[in-house]
């Protein structure tokens, strides 16, 4: 018989059981009774948005509105008819006109839900009345409405809001509208002769090309945006340098203007000093497109792979996707089969198939294969923009074809190279053969009396100087990696050995600017 011990303890672990299931059950319920309503939530990133801009200005740190242009991507993800309206009326001034034009864009604006996923506020949290504010409350209101009336003194916290509802037009396909309002802020930006301006100036001359080129009116545009870049330079705007050079590469590779492109990025150099990232991967992709074109396949392929590096990893699927295609294609006119994995890459496989049948038949040396995949996906290529150089593969799955003969046999008929290889007569397999042996893709020989193809015995391939080429492309690349790397980074301004603090940088910078003041105001010119 068990001793009446062990029942008591029993006893108490059932007890425990139901003490820790209600602790759940209240903690779940402490959970549900915490709503987030999604016009605060959205209101809060907004204000964060803000204080970063006040401090952009403050310091006069173009550091601190590059913070800013990354947070839009979240803001776009909450914007909506209250949330615009609550901003407009909390940052912009109420004489503004800016404010009335965007009152009335937003008058015809059906109410839609935010794209956040976030609980909706509990229904009888609305109906409790406020309690009595205390004297710290009341303290921290005053401050905020000066901190507001602040904020509305500021062209760029207006500019910021003109992006935003640029922005939404866009999403929401109204594209005349956004065409108009991305206007606007570029000229209210171009009012101001600022600095800390310059970053959403940029951003607005991309959203206002984009939404051009939506209406199909790109080359309506060119001699603005030529314009504009000619503008930046002269104030040495090197951020919206960066972007109007790629609007304009973008322009000229839309309607094959490919001399005009190569002629402007030969004039121009891109400012790599403050550029995004993402601006300097697009360039490179438009580089590495340009030179491909021109036959110059090491440096596309050198400045697609870059293009690739550079490119957000967590996102821009679809800027990867069209990199990844180029640099098949490219790597393969190289004489190079690309990785397996490119093709298996998450996101990528659907996109990159008819390139992997390419890629199939360029390994193989398979000429049938190689014009079956063009058939049968040549809309696809041609919609990528990449059938005229695929079109130049042909030669390529040609010298495929003919080093795997080499290989194979030291004696065999050019009519036998002709049913292999698929070719349309003998006489073009013996034009092609003796062009091969000439450009050293095969060591052979043409006996043209009984029409054959001698191959000559196989060198080892550490007596010839592959090795020592491929040596110094690792060894290139290294060091290529290690420049860019240290022009990333960032040095300090002062190189003293006693760093001064941010209070004693402004103090300084103040000084030297009424110094400068002081020397105009004496000068006689």
């Amino acid at each position: 018989m068990p001793p009446k011990a062990d029942k008591k303890g029993d006893g108490d672990a059932k007890m425990d059981d139901a003490a820790l299931k209600a602790l759940d059950e209240k903690k779940v319920e402490k959970k549900e009774d915490k709503p987030v309503d999604p016009v605060v939530l959205a209101m809060t990133e907004m204000k964060n948005a803000m204080l970063t801009i006040e401090k952009a200005v403050s310091t006069k740190e173009s550091r601190y509105m590059s913070r800013v242009i990354r947070q839009v991507t979240k803001l776009r993800r909450m914007l909506s008819k209250p949330v615009l309206t609550k901003t407009v009326e909390t940052y912009i001034s109420a004489d503004s006109a800016v404010r009335e034009q965007i009152v009335g864009f937003l008058a015809g604006f059906a109410d839609e839900k935010m794209q956040v996923d976030t609980p909706a506020a509990h229904p009888a949290a609305a109906k409790d009345e406020p309690a009595e504010k205390t004297e710290e409350e009341k303290t921290k209101e005053k401050e905020e409405a000066v901190w507001v009336r602040k904020m509305q003194g500021l062209p760029e916290a207006e500019i910021f809001v003109q992006l935003l509802f640029t922005i939404v037009l866009l999403d929401k396909k109204k594209i005349s509208d956004a065409t108009s309002a991305a206007s606007s802020l570029i000229q209210r930006a171009q009012q101001f002769n600022r600095r800390t301006t310059d970053q959403l100036l940029s951003k607005g001359y991309f959203y206002w090309a984009r939404c051009v080129e939506l209406t199909g009116r790109s080359a309506q545009i060119r001699n603005e945006l030529l314009s504009a870049y000619r503008t930046a330079t002269l104030k040495h705007d090197q951020i919206g340098q960066a972007t109007l050079l790629n609007l304009l590469l973008r322009n000229y590779l839309e309607f094959n203007l490919y001399e005009q492109a190569d002629t402007l990025m030969r004039k121009t150099s891109f400012p790599e000093g403050d550029a995004s990232n993402n601006q300097l991967a697009r360039y490179l992709y438009y580089t590495g497109r340009i030179k491909a074109v021109q036959l110059e396949y090491t440096d596309a392929f050198r400045s697609l792979q870059q293009a690739a590096r550079k490119a957000p990893q967590g996102s821009a699927l679809g800027f990867r996707k069209t990199v990844h295609k180029f640099i098949v294609i490219v790597q393969l006119l190289l004489g190079e089969i690309p990785d397996r994995s490119i093709f298996s890459q998450k996101g990528m496989i659907a996109s990159l198939k008819p390139y992997l049948h390419i890629c199939q038949a360029v390994r193989v040396g398979d000429l049938a294969s190689f014009h079956k995949a063009m058939q049968e996906h040549g809309e696809t290529f041609k919609t990528d923009q990449t059938y005229s150089l695929i079109v130049r593969l042909r030669h390529n799955v040609i010298k495929t074809g003919l080093k795997k003969i080499n290989m194979a046999y030291s004696h065999i008929s050019l009519v036998d190279v002709c049913a292999k290889l698929a070719l349309e007569s003998v006489q073009d397999t013996e034009y092609i053969v003796a062009k091969c042996i000439q450009d050293g893709v095969i060591d052979a020989t043409i006996d043209h009396t009984p029409q054959t193809m001698m191959s000559k015995a196989n060198l080892d391939i550490y007596s010839t100087s592959d090795p020592q080429v491929q040596l110094h492309k690792r060894v290139a690349f290294c060091l290529d990696m290690h420049n860019q790397a240290i022009k990333a980074m960032r040095y300090a301004e002062n190189a003293k050995a006693e760093w001064e603090s941010a209070e004693e940088r402004r103090d300084r910078l103040k000084q030297e600017e009424e110094m400068m003041n002081s020397m105009e105001e004496d000068d006689d010119f």
